[in-house]
This record gives structure tokens, sequence and C-alpha cells, in this order.
């Protein structure tokens, strides 16, 4: 019978073993790469992971992404700092707190830098004086739906919480659902709860996205440890998000069937407006940017003052945004520059 001789045998075992490494090592770079991303709220603002989730656009960057519902952003930055998630999509300056309180916390982009945030009303609620001695729903306190309600009454001679109790909903479904059953007389909403509240005779009071404020409505934030250790986890779910708010733009019947899923709706024309509204809306290139910042951090100072005088360049990081668009991934997803 046919034998190897010895010292052959010996030199095809660690042969054996360096090929193995290798496939292995090839197998690794070529498995995708998971992420944990956390959404804050069920509202279009965040609604761009779920069509890069449904569209396959994650899957086609070499990505893994787990898609995490964590209502109320201060709670999705918690959990980010924790580490039990990677990335968190939220609205507001939670991220600018945490940095504060010493996380090493970072908005690597702004989605969305307007507030389509409303305050509704019970029918009956005719004047903003009609407020007085009621309730007005938010889903946690220092939220932008917090901090655009405070805002507002605070611009109509009352006193939040004193004239008119801010109640904590919980979520934005939960804050429609206070006012179906009558537990507080008014709300603030984005898209597309406020049409849901609408749509049930509810009255707008106020149209935030009128007073023209800058504002990170929708932001991405990692940590400073995630983007050292996993940068090209990160450049991949950037590029993901600029192709997902692409398909958001140009495919609309998609993106309704894709938000509807989401938010459980089926009403055509609220998923159509919520369409329009957020097209416009979602920045090509989202760039996380100090003017944007500005009224975030004003907002933390009212409750943190080592807020006050904060340099807003020091919470954001634009840098891989800029490698993206030199690169020339945008102007070859829109077709430009040809």
């Amino acid at each position: 019978m046919f034998s190897l001789l010895p010292g052959l045998k010996n030199t095809l075992l660690p042969v054996s073993l360096l090929l193995f490494a290798v496939v292995s090592r090839v197998d690794a770079a070529d498995a995708p790469q998971k992420l944990r991303v956390a959404y804050a709220a069920v509202t279009a603002a965040f609604s761009i992971p779920w069509i890069a989730k449904e569209a396959g656009i994650f899957q086609r960057h070499g990505l893994d992404v787990e898609l995490v519902y964590i209502a109320a952003g201060s709670r999705a930055v918690q959990t980010l700092v924790g580490g039990s998630i990677d990335v968190a999509a939220i609205g507001g300056p939670a991220g600018v707190d945490a940095k504060l309180a010493g996380a090493d916390t970072v908005y690597v982009a702004i989605p969305v830098n307007r507030v389509i945030v409303f305050t509704v009303a019970q029918p009956q609620i005719e004047r903003v004086e009609d407020l007085r001695g009621k309730s007005i729903g938010v889903t946690r306190v220092g939220t932008v739906t917090d901090f655009f309600t405070r805002i507002f009454l605070r611009q109509n001679g009352l006193v939040p919480d004193r004239d008119v109790m801010i109640r904590q909903m919980g979520g934005l479904p939960e804050t429609v659902a206070g006012l179906k059953a009558g537990l507080i007389e008014g709300g603030t909403f984005g898209f597309p709860a406020v049409l849901h509240a609408r749509a049930a005779g509810f009255r707008v009071l106020v149209d935030y996205n009128t007073a023209g404020y800058r504002y990170p409505l929708s932001s991405v934030i990692v940590t400073q440890k995630l983007l050292r250790t996993r940068e090209p986890a990160i450049r991949k779910f950037l590029e993901a998000h600029i192709e997902a708010v692409h398909r958001f733009k140009t495919d609309p019947a998609f993106t309704m069937s894709v938000i509807g899923k989401y938010t459980n709706t089926s009403d055509r024309a609220m998923l159509e407006e919520t369409q329009r509204v957020y097209a416009e809306a979602f920045e090509k290139i989202p760039y996380p940017n100090v003017e944007d910042m500005k009224l975030g951090i004003a907002q933390v100072s009212e409750t943190n003052p080592r807020a006050k005088g904060a340099d807003p360049k020091d919470f954001i990081e634009p840098r891989l945004l800029r490698e993206i668009e030199a690169s020339g991934f945008v102007k070859k997803l829109y077709g430009e520059g040809k």
C-alpha cells in the first residue's frame, strides 16, 4: 500500500494549517460586518435605516444590521454608551448631554436639520391660552418634543409645569393614544403621528417647521471608541444611509410601503404627505455642522451648566462624510458630474 514518506507528511501538516488560516481570514474579510442600530421614535425622521434594511442596501454595503427600537433619544444614547448598540439614530441633543457627562459620543451625521414637529390639542382648545391648567404629552423630558413644547409655551406667556403640565408619555404612539383617551389635552408629534392626530379631529396649534429653526431633529451618533476600532463599518453605514436617502427621494411607492410597515399606517394620503415632506427634508449628504448644533446645546444648557459656552465643533465629526463625498460616491449615485 502506498504511504507518504515521513518527511513529506511532516511538511504537509503545516502547509494545510497555513491554507486553513488563509481561507479563514478571507472568509472573515468577506463576512458582513454586524451592527446593532437603534432608532429612538416611530417617525419618518428615523426611517432611513428602515429603508436601508428593507431594500437590502445594508447588505449590499457589506453590513448585517439589526434594528432596535428604543423609545426616546436619552435612553438610546444611554444604551449606546453602555455598549449594547453600535449606532443611535436619535433626535435632539442627548449626545451632547452624554459627552458633557464624560461619554465619548460624537455626531457623525445629521440627516434632518429642521424641526418637523407639531403641537396639537383637543378640539375644544381653540387658543394657546386655553391650555392653562391643562396638560401636554411629550415622549420624555429632554427630547425634541419636550424642548419645543416648552419653547412654544414660554413664547405664549405660559410657564411649563406650572401653568401647563408636561407629561411624559413614553413614545409618539402613546402620546396619540393619550389624546384619544382624554388623558392629556395636547401633544407634540412628528410625522406621521401628527397626521393620525389631525385625522382623529385634533387641532394643530403650532407647526415648528415654519419658524425656521436649525436643529438636529434626526442625528446619527456613535462613540469615538467605535469610530477608532470599527471605522470601515461606520463608513459603510454612512454610505448605505446616503444610498437609502436617494431611494427615499426617488422611489415614493417603496418608501411609503416601508413607512407604512414600521408605523402601522395604511392611509395612502398620510403616507404620501409624509414621503413628500421628508423627501425634501432629508439631506443628500447629512453633514453634522456647527449651526445645527447650537440650539441643541442651548437646550442642554437649561439644565446642565457645563453646556454654557460649549463649542459645537467638539460634538461633531464630519470627516467620514467629507471623504465619502470626495470619492465621488454621491455624484455617481445621483448621476451628477457626468
